[in-house]
């Protein structure tokens, strides 16, 4: 074996050594406290939504009949239901698949999604390794895993059975092999060495390599999509990826008589547009088999997006929010500003990656900026390819240093990346930290059905006790359980722009209700902009002067949950 041969085995084993620790260390912070708070949804708020319907997939009704989410990540989820069942049952558990097991016990439902988003999410810290290392070289693609495997908005999302990690891994994944599609096309005329022939059958090989993997990745970005409608904008680098890999192709078909407009044309409609479309319509089929209801709740979405949400009628510049808090938040100051730095690096080097990452954060961010929905999580599909911009700048400072300057230059990079990972670390081990004690919800949940009688009527919030509601008593008694239960009336969040009708204080009462129950989750972000909501405030208002308070939940050491308050309306004047 060669000294050559041996040193690069050496540089592998040491790279797969080093790799094997970052998605340890990935794996071991996004499955602490995996199951806290189960059976219930208390860690994000949206699971309620999402996995009913991945359970309802599971169960053949494969029409979401909801929108605001592409289908795919309820079809995932659904298939390891699938996937689940006969161990269930061989386990003597049951019919996982029955309403009943849903209904009583929702806790592994909840706990396969969430494992979902564990395994997405450590996939993705190698995925972002694999582009780095294509795109930069493996020094890049090392500490942009690392980064990753700490970024402590993506490590408290990988707990959550939610779309979004999982999305994120898709677009990295399109992202890697749209980068090989365009790294391994070749340049038009070949290098000039060797045999005509051979260059000439050298050059279609590789052509043939780049227009599969465009395909690919095409095929993957449209995946993306299907998991979150914002990934569409990964037609923008995927269309920077065909261009180099099919422009060796387009010039062969030019000289050969071909008209360059339409010779492009085809080739990036079946190369491109038409994979990406294709995977998206088969991997949430009913956005055309069930259009209307995808174009109403389409559009509803879309005027969240413009009009906002509760907690954001008043931060001023968004684009100016979503890099702090948000994306400071997201992966820290110290690649928050190695990142812009990496983005400028970017378009001074115009590499082929360069040209296709850097655009595209840019007109992402720029694009989520003008939202009035500014929530943290949309920096998610953005955020590793800002650590990796980061990071590639780095190393390319410390390669491209003459031997003196780096003796210099080293040195303070290493601070630098020091201060850069330590500080999400330390953010993302408290974050697991606190995924554990009582939750005030629960401790509500728990009171409540102690002094409150059974069959009482009770209007809750959103973020409030999961309480039993009395139509559910069927499937807890069919498993032997008989739990004190109520008939509910759910406040839904106020959505900006749509008259209020359910806050009413009359009103509630008329229809006989006899508890309020009320959330620091919804209150709170309300009476901050009372103004924007003064028929919301007035019912807060309301509730406190006429209304009797019955027990306040706050929680105290070692808990965690919102302020939860409790009021009895009936009887009073």
């Amino acid at each position: 074996m060669s000294r050559e041969t041996a040193g690069r085995g050496r540089r592998l084993g040491l790279t797969g050594a080093l790799l094997l620790a970052i998605l340890s260390l990935a794996l071991a912070l996004r499955l602490k406290g995996i199951d806290w708070g189960l059976p219930y949804s208390f860690v994000n708020a949206d699971e309620s939504t999402v996995v009913p319907k991945a359970f309802a997939a599971a169960r053949g009704h494969l029409n979401p009949q909801f929108f605001f989410y592409p289908s795919l990540y309820f079809y995932l989820m659904g298939g390891l239901y699938l996937l689940a069942a006969p161990v269930w049952w061989l386990l003597g558990n049951g019919n996982f698949l029955a309403q009943t097991s849903f209904v009583v016990d929702a806790g592994p439902y909840f706990l396969l999604g969430r494992l979902l988003s564990v395994a997405m999410g450590t996939a993705s810290v190698y995925l972002v390794y694999r582009l780095g290392r294509d795109a930069f070289g493996r020094p890049a693609g090392l500490l942009a895993a690392l980064f990753l495997a700490v970024a402590p908005l993506h490590v408290a999302y990988s707990h959550m059975a939610v779309t979004d990690v999982t999305a994120v891994a898709f677009s990295l994944l399109a992202l890697a092999l749209l980068q090989r599609a365009a790294g391994r096309a070749p340049e038009s005329g070949g290098d000039g060495d060797g045999d005509w022939l051979d260059r000439v059958a050298a050059s279609l090989a590789a052509e043939r390599r780049a227009a599969r993997w465009l395909v690919l990745g095409a095929l993957a970005a449209g995946l993306a999509t299907s998991t979150k409608y914002n990934l569409g904008m990964l037609v923008l680098p995927a269309t920077v990826a065909a261009v180099f890999a099919c422009r060796p192709e387009a010039a062969r078909r030019v000289v050969a008589g071909g008209r360059a407009v339409l010779v492009w044309l085809r080739l990036l409609v079946l190369r491109l547009y038409l994979p990406m479309g294709v995977a998206f319509v088969v991997a949430s089929p009913f956005v055309l088999l069930d259009a209307p209801h995808f174009l109403k709740d389409f559009r509803r979405q879309s005027q969240i997006m413009d009009r906002g949400w509760l907690g954001f009628e008043h931060v001023g510049n968004g684009f100016w929010y979503n890099v702090t808090p948000n994306l400071t938040g997201a992966i820290g100051v110290a690649l928050v500003v190695l990142g812009v730095a990496g983005l400028g690096w970017a378009f001074w080097r115009r590499t082929r990656p360069d040209l296709m990452i850097a655009p595209y954060v840019v007109v992402y961010f720029v694009y989520i900026g003008t939202w009035k929905e500014l929530a943290d999580r949309y920096l998610l599909v953005i955020a590793p390819l800002v650590i990796l911009l980061g990071v590639r700048l780095c190393v390319d400072v410390v390669g491209l240093a003459g031997s003196r300057v780096r003796r210099v230059a080293l040195p303070a990079v290493v601070v630098v990346l020091v201060v850069a990972f330590v500080f999400p670390l330390a953010a993302s081990v408290a974050f697991d930290r606190d995924l554990s004690g009582a939750d005030t919800r629960e401790l509500a949940k728990e009171w409540i059905e102690r002094n409150v009688p059974a069959g009482s009527l009770i209007a809750v919030e959103n973020y409030g006790p999961p309480l039993v509601r009395e139509d559910q008593l069927p499937h807890f008694r069919e498993a032997g359980l008989d739990p004190v239960a109520y008939r509910l009336v759910r406040l839904k969040l106020p959505v900006p722009g749509t008259p209020e009708r359910t806050r009413d204080l009359a009103r509630l009462r008329e229809q006989g209700v006899e508890y309020v129950v009320t959330s620091s989750r919804v209150r709170d972000r309300v009476m901050a902009a009372a103004a924007d909501y003064p028929g919301l405030a007035d019912f807060y208002r309301q509730l406190d002067q006429r209304g009797e308070l019955v027990k306040e939940f706050r929680p105290g050491p070692g808990e965690r949950g919102p302020v939860l308050e409790l009021y009895r309306i009936t009887g009073l004047p």
